[in-house]
């Protein structure tokens, strides 16, 4: 809100030890966050407080320096912070060496890119 980014199609990703502790806390209660399911009974976090949460393995951590423990870096922010393409540019068609059948084979191009910088933000997260 500090930087006038809509309140729309925000999004955070965290750790799975993260999503996990959300799981068990009383956001477990489907009234406490004003969604109709609960994350207990559907298996994702869905929304909290206008973020679409996501769990990935995949984050960044780090043992900090100056407390020994390890620390993820998690990214938060609105949609229009970023973009993605991809093109299939080259394609060609195979036989089969092993089985009767046709093979496609393509060259697939993709980019992405930060277009607002103030739409991001990053966390630094601890147990």
């Amino acid at each position: 809100e500090e930087q006038n980014i809509p309140t729309d199609n925000l999004w955070m990703v965290l750790p799975a030890w993260a999503v996990g502790r959300i799981k068990k806390s009383d956001l477990k209660d489907a009234s406490l966050t004003g969604d109709g399911k609960s994350v207990l009974r559907n298996g994702r976090i869905g929304e909290i407080d206008g973020f679409t949460i996501y769990s990935s393995n995949l984050l960044y951590s780090v043992t900090d320096s100056g407390t020994s423990a390890t620390c993820w870096y998690s990214y938060f922010g609105h949609k229009s912070a970023l973009t993605f393409a991809a093109q299939l540019t080259k394609m060609e068609s195979l036989r089969a060496e092993s089985t009767f059948g046709d093979l496609i084979r393509g060259l697939n191009v993709y980019g992405y890119k930060v277009l607002k910088t103030a739409a991001m933000g990053e966390l630094y997260l601890t147990k």
